[in-house]
């Protein structure tokens, strides 16, 4: 599975660079509602219906993004505010050790934390795209699936997370393509990821994509 890590970036590099408009128009559109906050969470379940659909070889476009944008509210906001909550622990937890008279202990503690955020983040990448695989959009669900994924493929999972981390700084080097496609890069990645795991296990059931 390990080996299929080039091949999902390739395949994402490529859907965008067929599709450069479209996904510049659907990646602004993203920005825009998280710079305004309160539509922050619906866009992003948006920009992974859209990746999910690419990854299928669905034909869609940047009204498929906003007909869900408008219809994923509910659902948006169930799984921001679970991120919210979990961000706003760790953030005020990393906050409280920061300040801890122990320096060895504070320092032991921040890395903890940040490991944790890392380790979240990570599983937030791989539960979006599972929202649209699942028969229903249960928010739970998506993250009990994300988990078990990453459990199952310790491995690859690192090792993606990892390479992810190395591509975003490459792309935070190159500011205007990190800002124009980083967004959608990351959706469609990580939906190409997911079902790439899932595809054994449709074959097996004789599931249609």
């Amino acid at each position: 599975m390990i080996k299929k890590i080039p091949s999902i970036y390739r395949r994402s590099l490529k859907e965008i660079w067929e599709d450069l408009w479209t996904m510049l128009v659907v990646n602004v559109l993203w920005i825009i509602a998280n710079l305004l906050v309160i539509p922050g969470p619906p866009a992003t379940i948006a920009l992974h219906a859209y990746a999910n659909r690419v990854v299928h070889s669905e034909v869609t476009d940047q009204h498929d993004f906003w007909q869900t944008f408008k219809s994923s509210w509910g659902v948006g906001w169930r799984w921001g505010a679970v991120n919210l909550a979990v961000v706003g622990l760790l953030g005020v937890n990393y906050y409280l050790v920061s300040n801890a008279l122990d320096v060895n202990l504070g320092s032991f503690l921040q890395g903890l934390y940040i490991a944790v955020g890392l380790g979240w983040f990570m599983l937030q990448f791989f539960a979006l795209p599972f929202l649209f695989e699942q028969e229903q959009m249960k928010v739970g669900q998506a993250l009990r699936n994300a988990a078990l994924m990453i459990g199952r493929n310790l491995g690859f999972s690192l090792l993606f997370g990892l390479s992810l981390l190395f591509f975003m700084f490459l792309a935070t080097l190159a500011f205007a393509l990190g800002i124009m496609f980083g967004a959608v890069f990351l959706a469609l990645a990580g939906n190409f990821a997911v079902n790439d795991q899932l595809e054994p296990i449709r074959a097996r059931k004789n599931i249609p994509h």
